[in-house]
């Protein structure tokens, strides 16, 4: 299927609108999906539609798919993280023409009278050949962990282990395979999604792998979520009532956030609970002997704060860990001391510690294609200079 040259003349004019109102149409859609199919809000993380991140991330990808209709390849790494998303998620190819019809309806409805049947048609056409593209990429994910019935879908896994590691409080939870079935490898970066029941629905959340796989066990860290609104759904419900022992199901791991390959210089900048996506990654280097490439950068309330501190110094030199305790302007001077032109810098925390970062680095003039982001939230909504983001534009 492709699109003919007034079909994409038709998605590209549309989108001016999908700047200033795409957030509100896919609020619309959501909506509408979620009434008529309450079950596929067994795949959603609900905290997020609460506050609107993942509508948001969703009209930013609508949005830069009217931008570049002419070479959606150039989309393609923002396809590929969504598309591990979904997999992790259990997301198949018979949800794709339900989405597909609400978000339709989801246009019309606010567009009204100009809706015009040539509109929705170019949409409809752009929609499937989308939809096309993930299931491929799916499919592919969703082959590897195919061969054995038992490896399908959501799978059982056992708490082996569990202990504070920082302030937040900071929980690690070490997993392991509850029927005795393969535990798949995965690389530095990637993430287990958890799989949790409460009330009427299930939750679903991603965490970071904090360690390189050692063929038995899956590790990760969770940041108890009282400090925000709404309070974090699924890492209190684990926390508190989730024991040594007890099971708790999770997809494989899946995630595209990696190491750069051959990179002279890894820098990781890090705040509070941020740390979990970084561990294995530097991990990892360490034991391949490259761990005087590098420098960690951890911004923490207090000492007690910072998870993985004492394994970090056991692999990184005092010039290469810096845990800092105080202010920005600490943070900026470090970086401009540390930073060169070929360094690749890794970035993890909150929305508005990363937004810092990065201006920071712009004002080095350092390169965007070696700044490198991790969010604990739809990444689609992080991106600036794209879809309007109405703060209270809810979808639930």
């Amino acid at each position: 299927m492709s699109l003919t040259e007034e079909q994409k003349q038709i998605i590209k004019s549309t989108a001016p609108v999908l700047k200033e109102n795409g957030k509100e149409i896919t609020s619309i859609f959501y909506k509408q999906l979620f009434k008529a199919h309450p079950e596929l809000l067994n795949m959603f993380n609900q905290t997020n539609q609460k506050i609107g991140t993942q509508p948001l991330a969703l009209a930013n990808t609508v949005y830069f798919a009217a931008e570049n209709i002419d070479n959606l390849g150039v989309l393609m790494p923002q396809i590929q993280h969504i598309a591990h998303k979904h997999r992790a998620l259990m997301v198949q190819p018979e949800h794709y023409p339900i989405v597909g019809k609400y978000l339709l309806h989801a246009i019309k409805e606010f567009l009204a009278e100009k809706a015009t049947s040539e509109i929705l048609d170019a949409w409809s056409d752009t929609y499937n050949i989308i939809a096309s593209i993930f299931i491929d990429i799916e499919k592919n994910l969703y082959d590897k962990f195919n061969q054995d019935p038992r490896d399908k879908g959501f799978n059982s896994f056992t708490i082996v282990k569990k202990e504070k590691i920082a302030n937040g409080p900071i929980i690690s939870f070490k997993l392991e395979r509850t029927n005795g079935g393969k535990m798949y490898n995965y690389h530095p970066g990637q993430y287990l999604t958890l799989h949790v029941k409460k009330g009427n629905y299930y939750h679903n959340r991603h965490y970071s792998l904090t360690q390189p796989f050692d063929g038995r066990s899956y590790c990760i860290a969770i940041k108890q979520e009282n400090d925000r609104q709404p309070k974090g759904i699924i890492s209190n419900e684990i926390i508190n009532n989730y024991r040594i022992g007890d099971k708790i199901s999770a997809s494989f791991p899946a995630g595209t956030f990696s190491l750069i390959k051959d990179a002279k210089h890894h820098l990781f900048i890090a705040s509070g609970v941020g740390i979990t996506a970084f561990s294995s990654l530097i991990q990892t280097l360490y034991k391949k002997g490259k761990s005087n490439i590098v420098t960690l950068i951890h911004c923490v309330p207090s000492q007690g704060h910072a998870a993985f501190a004492s394994q970090m110094r056991s692999i990184l030199n005092s010039n290469q860990y810096h845990l800092l305790l105080q202010g920005r302007y600490l943070l900026q001077n470090l970086i401009n001391d540390i930073i060169k032109q070929d360094t690749h810098v890794y970035i993890c925390g909150s929305t508005s510690f990363m937004n810092k970062v990065q201006d920071y680095l712009i004002e080095c003039n350092h390169p965007m294609s070696h700044i490198h982001t991790e969010a604990f939230r739809p990444s689609l909504s992080l991106i600036k200079n794209a879809v309007k983001n109405q703060s209270n534009t809810k979808a639930l």
